[in-house]
Order: C-alpha cells, then sequence, then structure tokens
C-alpha cells in the first residue's frame, strides 16, 4: 500500500531528531534489520513525548500506554548514515492520540511509523487533559 504524499514529505513532521545507525544493527545483507528500525522510531518517539511534557510544565502525572504500533518499510537503511527521524500528531481523541513518524536518510523517506497511545489509569482509559490537548495541537500535522 501507497503511502499518502504529505507522509514522504520531511517538512510535513514539526519535530526531528537524529540518530546514529549502529555497525551492530547490520543484517547479513549489510542493511539496518528491522527490529533496529523499530528501535530508532521509538527512540525518536520518546524524545518527541518527552519534549510534548516539558512544553505542558508541571502537570499532574499522567501515564500513556502503546495500543498500537505500525512500521511500513519502504526503503534500505544503512550503516554508518545518520537518520533524521520526523515526528508529528496526526489524531486528537478522547483519551487518545496518534503519532505518526517517518524515518529519512540522505533526504530519503526510508519509512513510515504510525502509534496509537491512550491515558490509563487504574480503571482503564481516561480522558486527555486540556492542558495536553493544547499542546498535542501544537504538533498536528497538516495533511495534505
Amino acid at each position: 500500500m501507497k503511502p499518502d504524499p504529505w507522509r514522504l514529505d520531511r517538512a510535513a513532521y514539526p519535530f526531528s531528531f537524529q540518530i546514529q545507525t549502529r555497525y551492530r544493527d547490520e543484517d547479513s545483507l549489510r542493511h539496518i534489520n528491522n527490529m533496529a528500525i523499530a528501535g530508532f522510531y521509538d527512540e525518536a518517539r520518546g524524545r518527541f513525548m518527552k519534549q510534548i511534557f516539558e512544553d505542558l510544565g508541571p502537570a499532574p502525572w499522567v501515564r500513556i500506554v502503546t495500543a498500537d504500533t505500525r512500521v511500513s518499510f519502504l526503503g534500505e537503511v544503512f550503516h554508518p548514515d545518520m537518520l533524521d527521524i520526523g515526528s508529528g500528531i496526526t489524531r486528537i481523541g478522547n483519551a487518545s492520540m496518534e503519532i505518526s513518524q517517518a524515518m529519512f536518510q540522505k533526504g530519503k523517506c526510508v519509512g513510515i511509523c504510525t502509534t496509537t497511545f491512550v491515558q490509563a489509569d487504574e480503571k482503564g482509559s481516561s480522558p486527555l487533559s486540556d492542558g495536553l490537548r493544547a499542546i498535542l495541537q501544537t504538533y498536528l500535522i497538516k495533511q495534505s
């Protein structure tokens, strides 16, 4: 399935994180293996979420859990070249949010990832606060 064209555009993503590929992640075909790529997305998402909560400032403790992650591989990733992972919000629900990401190497989009997070407490899902919603809005991706 071909992704929407905006998913391949680096400029669509309001947050960027650069990460170095690692020799230990090369497979026998001399490209970075799929599990390592999933880890790079996870690291970039973690940095993105850290920025969101820094922007939010002091707030009650919030528990955000992963509900779904989908990775699409669009090209091979090689070591020792750097990766640029763009991230942004594509959906804000009552108790959930969706983060869309794209991985670029040497200016080319080599993959995309979509992750759904749910805010939860001891009883199950819980509504996102107005403050968190406001911050998430600032990172919305304009899908054109």
